[in-house]
């Protein structure tokens, strides 16, 4: 008897504070099968975001509207949620990558994105 597939979706949340960026990026993630939750532009609605949808990862930049960055919200996340996080920067000094790393990041991306390596990334998810 043939039994169906079942593909699952990897749902996502995009932090992001350039409107164009966060476009190309949810884009590209339904593209690759991947469902966008939300897509959100400062820490707080990440934090409240993550919260109500309980994604599966998080592309998460680190330079967001507001007071907050995406790693300090990330730190927030960490105290309730052990969701993935894949950093996107354009900015690769060594003393943000430890920031990062200290909230238990899947992986940090430089700007501008390469694609074929953010697939490769939610495909092991």
């Amino acid at each position: 008897m043939y039994e169906e597939q079942k593909i699952m979706t990897k749902r996502a949340l995009i932090v992001e504070d350039d409107m164009i960026l966060a476009m190309i990026n949810q884009k590209y993630l339904e593209r690759i099968g991947c469902a966008v939750l939300r897509s959100v532009s400062n820490g707080l609605d990440a934090i409240t975001a993550v919260k109500e949808l309980n994604p599966d990862f998080v592309l998460m930049d680190i330079r967001l509207d507001g007071e907050m960055d995406g790693i300090e919200a990330m730190g927030y996340i960490r105290e309730f949620s052990n969701v993935r996080v894949i950093y996107v920067s354009g900015n690769s000094e060594s003393e943000i990558k430890q920031r990062a790393e200290k909230t238990n990041m899947y992986a940090f991306l430089i700007k501008p994105l390469d694609f074929g390596e953010l697939k490769k990334l939610i495909d092991k998810l």
